[in-house]
């Protein structure tokens, strides 16, 4: 069985998703709705609302003539406000065709990927609702998905097909791949599909109607479409028949704030097939394609068929009516109502053969229904994050997100000296958000943390998940940044193929290719670009040799750290095949030695790598201010897949005193697009002699780039050069230009200060006690428009 799309309009990267033959005939059943992706640009530009009611501030139609069904895709949204004291601006999108309509909040357009549902028709009304009194909002759109009508992909088991409309409440329509995804029993309620199902899945849609009169597909409203967390997704990719799972979790809808159990009250539960095929049946319910008639393409129906095949730990074949689009509907046990695998592949025809699952008894599967990730690990989510490095002597605010909104003592546990957890209890802030404030720590403290709350079905449960045992950490100080680099521009990174056939390394915005299971669906750091292993549509990891990124030269000299985002898929964990990491003392000149070794698959997740300057003098390397490092992927013989990946690269350098010196003036500043004002604080001591000061700028938008300015005066000027800051300095002032760095994903910016060569406009000066010194910082940043900031003001009298 091979899926054939024939339509025109259809995009041509998407043709033939389900021709992958596997295992003879048997083929997977995967039929990705036709439809088109067209670029689309449109800025709305910056627009506030300055009276004091609520106003719709932007407003335009986004129309493709002849489109069955729309999803719209943005570049930006700047929503001004706060989100989550519940005074954000909101993005409304309506169907002209139907009136269906989608609110999101900054968050819920964080958690799309700047996204919207599916919304029926043609023509969608775009707006901006903003509060009374917002600033700015804007709208930057880039394309559009238009759906056309599909071609039927039959795997019937005889000479008819049996099918018939369900109406299942578990079982879901998984877009844009073209699947089935279904509720289970575990204790965050999460789904099941198909690991050839996960290339590109995103939206989970229950409730599903019927398709047009020619097979179009027809949408649920937007309070039935649900987006999927990717760093719940854990996913094997498809490798066969009796080997092909997913295992995933969605967020709450932004229109009724319910998760998917909570609105659909019912979710399957799990047990080994039957170890006879003697009298037992297997049902199939499902998103398959149809044409008799059309308006039950892709939409649920079901069919009973005997049990053909069982091996409880790996394939469960069965005469049970399929098609295209069926891949990853549960395998039901119609005996006991059981979900017993995830049906895969399709090998019916009208004279015979079967159609193929996979076990839930899988040994992979059980593992990570062991060990679930993101939205799916124990009811915690952290949509702000958590802190890596606390600043010496303030408290550090953390927030959680729990799945079930009747959970109860929800408490951040923490230590900071190695002895036993203390448990602080966490407010309610409305919504399933709590939070609570870690201690102020010291310079020489150890922080530990971990967050638990008990649930009504699941007992206690923690985050991380293996709490105590396994808890998060932190470092105490202040973090200068010495190199980062998000790959947003060139940065003077060299690339060299060794052999290999393909897989080059290639910096840009991932593809996310749905016909290729194993390349990563976004950046890691948000930012949009990294660097990947040929960046294009198709199999292109790494083959038949290796591939390698140099950095730039950095300076290590007084230490510090290097720490990196990268991704790896790897079908081969055998050690043969991995990411090797070495350094370099001289600027590439002399011995390049190892550093690191990743060789274990992360399969669709980022994962974050420090190298500490110990690491590296333990390598054999001496420290200097011509270091480099570089990344090197292979796939050696016999071949497999490699996918890698490299983001958020830093050099950093920790320095800590739990000493704050000088006094803040001219505050608050501005709001910045983080929602906040900038805050700059300075730590260390004020003598001269000890020559020990760090300034550390914090509350400032993701990153952006900034630096540190100063002057012997002070003054107030309202947006120097178009800046929505205010200057706080007078006279003539000196920029440390050497502290240009990013604020990087915690929004923050650092810099240690050398007392004898305090930059001014005429050029490096040594402070003297007595005198008075003013510091800000600067900074870049979006709001919504390109626009710079700054920090409120820090004196500095020395002594």
């Amino acid at each position: 069985m091979t899926s054939h799309t024939t339509s025109a309009l259809r995009n041509p990267l998407l043709r033939g998703l389900a021709a992958v033959l596997i295992a003879g005939t048997a083929a997977t059943q995967v039929q990705t709705p036709p439809y088109t992706h067209l670029p689309h640009t449109l800025d709305s530009g910056a627009v506030a609302n300055p009276s004091a009611r609520e106003e719709v501030v932007i407003s335009f139609t986004v129309e493709h003539p002849g489109a069955t069904w729309m999803r719209l895709y943005f570049e930006r949204v700047d929503l001004a406000g706060d989100v989550l004291a519940g005074t954000g601006a909101r993005l409304r999108v309506t169907s002209h065709l139907d009136g269906d309509v989608l609110e999101m909040n900054a968050l819920h357009l964080q958690q799309w990927q700047n996204s919207t549902t599916y919304f029926n028709g043609d023509a969608l009304q775009v707006e901006v609702v903003a509060p009374p009194h917002a600033g700015p909002s804007r709208v930057v759109m880039r394309g559009l998905d238009a759906g056309f009508a599909p071609v039927d992909d039959p795997t019937i088991c005889g000479p008819t097909d049996d099918r018939a409309l369900s109406s299942d409440s578990r079982s879901a329509r998984l877009l844009p791949i073209g699947c089935t995804g279904w509720l289970i029993d575990d204790c965050a309620k999460c789904f099941l599909t198909a690991g050839h199902c996960t290339g590109s899945l995103s939206v989970v849609e229950f409730n599903v109607p019927l398709s047009d009169s020619g097979g179009g597909l027809n949408h649920p409203p937007a309070s039935d479409q649900y987006a999927v967390d990717p760093a719940s997704l854990q996913t094997n990719g498809g490798q066969g028949v009796g080997n092909d799972w997913g295992y995933f979790g969605c967020f709450a809808n932004p229109v009724t704030g319910l998760t998917p159990y909570e609105a659909q009250a019912a979710a399957f539960s799990l047990s080994l097939p039957p170890g006879s095929t003697s009298g037992n049946e297997i049902r199939i319910t499902g998103y398959g394609t149809d044409s008799t008639p059309l308006q039950h393409n892709q939409v649920q129906q079901t069919h009973v068929g005997p049990l053909w095949v069982t091996t409880p730990t790996a394939e469960v074949g069965y005469r049970t009516d399929t098609t295209g689009g069926n891949s990853g509907s549960p395998v039901i046990w119609e005996q006991t109502g059981l979900a017993v695998g995830i049906h895969t592949h399709g090998g019916c025809d009208s004279s015979g053969g079967n159609n193929w699952g996979t076990s839930v008894g899988n040994a992979g599967l059980q593992a990570v229904l062991a060990a679930p990730k993101g939205i799916c690990s124990a009811g915690f989510t952290h949509p702000a994050g958590l802190p890596t490095v606390l600043a010496p002597g303030q408290a550090t605010p953390v927030e959680v997100e729990l799945l079930s909104a009747t959970a109860t003592n929800v408490n951040l546990n923490y230590r900071y000296d190695g002895g036993t957890f203390t448990p602080i209890p966490m407010t309610f802030v409305g919504g399933q958000t709590w939070t609570a404030d870690l201690p102020p720590a010291d310079c020489d403290d150890d922080p530990e943390f971990f967050f638990s709350a008990d649930d009504p079905t699941c007992g206690t449960v923690t985050s991380p998940p293996g709490a105590p045992s396994d808890v998060f950490t932190a470092l105490v100080g202040v973090l200068t940044t010495i190199f980062a680099d998000d790959f947003e521009s060139d940065q003077g990174w060299t690339t060299e193929v060794l052999g290999a056939q393909t897989g080059d390394w290639q910096r840009g915005i991932p593809v996310n290719d749905p016909n290729w299971s194993y390349d990563p669906i976004a950046d890691a750091d948000g930012s949009g670009r990294c660097y990947l292993t040929q960046n294009q549509t198709g199999n292109t990891d790494v083959d038949d040799g290796s591939v390698r990124l140099t950095s730039p030269t950095f300076d290590l000299s007084s230490g510090g750290m290097i720490t990196y985002s990268y991704y790896l898929y790897l079908t081969d964990e055998s050690g043969i095949d991995r990411l090797l990491v070495e350094a370099n003392s001289a600027g590439g000149a002399g011995s390049w030695l190892e550093v690191a070794r990743h060789d274990t698959s992360g399969a669709l997740d980022w994962r974050t790598f420090t190298i500490l300057d110990t690491d590296l003098v333990a390598a054999g390397l001496t420290l200097t201010s011509n270091m480099q490092v570089r990344f090197t992927a292979n796939d050696s013989d016999p071949q497999s897949i490699n996918e890698a990946g490299l983001d958020a690269f830093q050099v950093v350098q920790l320095t800590c005193s739990s000493t704050q010196i000088g006094s803040s003036y001219c505050g608050p500043a501005v709001q910045n697009s983080s929602g906040q004002s900038a805050v700059i604080a300075a730590y260390g001591s004020d003598a001269v002699v000890d020559n020990d000061v760090t300034l550390m700028a914090t509350q400032l938008p993701t990153n952006e780039f900034g630096y540190f300015v100063n002057s012997q005066t002070q003054d107030f000027v309202v947006g120097p050069g178009g800046s929505q800051g205010n200057l706080c300095l007078g006279g003539t002032t000196g920029r440390h230009m050497s502290t240009l760095g990013s604020t990087g994903a915690a929004g923050e910016l650092s810099a240690v200060l050398d007392l004898t060569q305090i930059p001014t406009a005429t050029g490096p000066y040594a402070v003297q006690p007595g005198e008075t010194w003013n510091f800000q910082c600067w900074f870049r940043d979006h709001n919504p428009g390109s626009t710079s900031n700054f920090t409120d003001g820090v004196e500095i009298l020395f002594q």
